[in-house]
């Protein structure tokens, strides 16, 4: 036995079992039926909801092929093995506004300090052969543009590159703001306002509402959310922040990912982000152990081997249902006793 199977079954005796709240699409109470809806309510949120099913093993490609497989690692060595998905829940946030304006000066520093200081040098180099400029001069100019601009842009920069690579701790301002969180091992939607729960509700009480609306050039745009059933909640859970496609197929195909994810009766999706996560969830290990599935499937491919699996990938997917066989939440599941 290598160390890596050593490991494998390591992580996999540690294994918690799902608590009864956890979402089964095998079994499953029957829910209350949707409240009736007004034509208003109807066509604010886009007629009727995308229908729930028993999710295939499809995936959106325009989700998955950023970050690779390489950013991954990178990105779990410098957060210490912490991430926003894993075998417990996805949770969906952004920095707060300070964070963000950090976040805007070092990519200002970067490009000074990649493409404007080039540039600065060879101006700096034509005035000497061109206009005869002496050590005064460019020691005058150089003190300027080095002391106001390429020195703090330089500090900013590479304080945040040796921060991300974990060789400086982050800024104490750069705090992180929580949107949602998907619970697979609870069963769980929660929405979060400025950090603070706002609501938290069963997955299978949520409905996937699909949007679209034309924009001034006549070009199909999507709003993609997840709505309460039985609340009329002024905050949704905004599905657009999964992907930047505008496409309704790869849309659609998100819906079915959060589904196969919530469901404990199947594997969890895979995915590159996943995959550490993939041992210690009892329904995946198990099945990865059934199907030999590689351990480091995606994370011992380097970019180009990636960015081919993608594209095998998409050309698999591409005669493929966007979405599993439908269940009937209302009248497939167990009757309340």
């Amino acid at each position: 036995m290598t160390l890596t199977d050593e490991r494998t079954e390591m992580d996999f005796q540690q294994i918690k079992p799902y608590p009864e709240t956890a979402w089964n699409s095998e079994n499953f109470a029957c829910q209350k039926p949707r409240p009736k809806q007004g034509v208003l309510l109807k066509l604010l949120q886009g007629g009727d909801p995308l229908p729930w099913c028993r999710a295939n093993k499809t995936v959106p490609v325009s989700m998955i092929e950023e970050p690779t497989p390489a950013e991954i690692k990178q990105r779990l060595k410098a957060n210490k093995g912490e991430t926003h998905w894993d075998e417990n829940q996805y949770s969906a946030g952004s920095l707060n506004k300070w964070g963000l304006i950090y976040f805007y000066l070092t990519v200002f520093g970067k490009g000074n300090c990649t493409m404007l200081l080039p540039v600065f040098i060879i101006v700096l180099f034509s005035f000497v052969f061109y206009d005869g400029w002496g050590l005064s001069e460019i020691a005058d100019v150089s003190y300027v543009y080095g002391i106001y601009v390429f020195l703090p842009s330089g500090l900013i920069w590479g304080y945040a590159e040796a921060s991300e690579r974990g060789y400086l701790p982050m800024p104490w301002f750069m705090k992180a703001v929580k949107h949602f969180t998907f619970s697979r091992s609870t069963g769980m939607v929660t929405r979060y306002k400025n950090n603070k729960e706002l609501y938290s509700h069963p997955f299978c009480e949520f409905d996937c509402y699909l949007v679209s609306s034309p924009s001034h050039q006549g070009i199909l745009s999507y709003q993609f959310h997840l709505v309460h059933r039985y609340h009329r909640y002024s905050d949704s859970i905004p599905l657009h922040t999964f992907t930047s496609s505008q496409q309704a197929e790869e849309l659609k195909r998100i819906w079915n990912l959060i589904q196969r994810y919530m469901d404990t009766s199947q594997p969890m999706p895979d995915v590159p982000e996943l995959e550490p996560a993939r041992a210690k969830d009892p329904t995946t290990a198990a099945w990865d152990a059934q199907n030999n599935r590689k351990p480091d499937y995606w994370f011992s491919m380097d970019d180009v081997e990636f960015e081919e699996a993608l594209l095998e990938l998409q050309a698999e997917q591409r005669f493929m249902p966007t979405q599993g066989p439908e269940i009937d939440l209302f009248n497939g599941g167990t009757q309340a006793g």
